[in-house]
């Protein structure tokens, strides 16, 4: 006797794993999309995202042999890089530059380059103070050895004090994020 039941729709588990691979591509689309709006909720938020954009940047440094800097601005920061003997700014993939709207406010404190001890041939170009064009040299500079200058970065929100995030450069190597002031 020969069974002519035939099968009609899907099965829970067919149906379970097409609903897994949706849920990884949808998943891989927000982890890609460019981060111009990203952490500008929170202080938390946006120190998380600046310490993970940290983090990529060096290897992007060390991998390419290419320094790259940071340029931070009252309302965020944007990404510069080393190229033909200056500063440029450029839009990677992962080292877009974060602008927020008020009430947030980024403040930027160095705490000295103690990775290089600058001679008189390291005063101009890439460890210069100052250029013709101010707004081009880096706050931040992540060498291709995937070492970085000492910083602090001050992200308040105005309307709310006590949701006020520091993001510390504890050394070359280990970035932090703090709820209060450094010392």
């Amino acid at each position: 006797m020969i069974n002519k039941r035939r099968q009609f729709g899907f099965t829970l588990i067919e149906v379970m794993l097409v609903m897994a691979i949706l849920g990884l591509i949808a998943s891989a689309v927000v982890f890609t999309l460019p981060g111009g709006e990203r952490g500008g909720d929170s202080p938390h938020n946006a120190a998380v995202a600046l310490r993970q954009q940290l983090n990529y940047a060096r290897e992007y440094a060390m991998v390419r042999q290419q320094p790259v800097g940071l340029k931070f601005h009252e309302d965020g920061y944007r990404f510069l890089f080393w190229q033909d003997e200056q500063w440029k700014e450029k839009n990677p993939r992962g080292l877009r530059g974060q602008k927020t709207e008020w009430p947030m406010r980024w403040e930027f404190t160095s705490r000295g380059i103690a990775i290089v001890e600058q001679s008189e041939s390291l005063e101009s170009g890439l460890f210069a103070d100052e250029s013709d064009d101010d707004s081009l040299v880096p706050d931040i500079l992540i060498l291709p050895s995937g070492e970085m200058t000492l910083f602090s970065v001050h992200i308040e929100h105005l309307n709310e004090p006590e949701a006020e995030r520091w993001l510390i450069a504890q050394n070359s190597w280990l970035i932090s994020i703090s709820e209060e002031a450094p010392e």
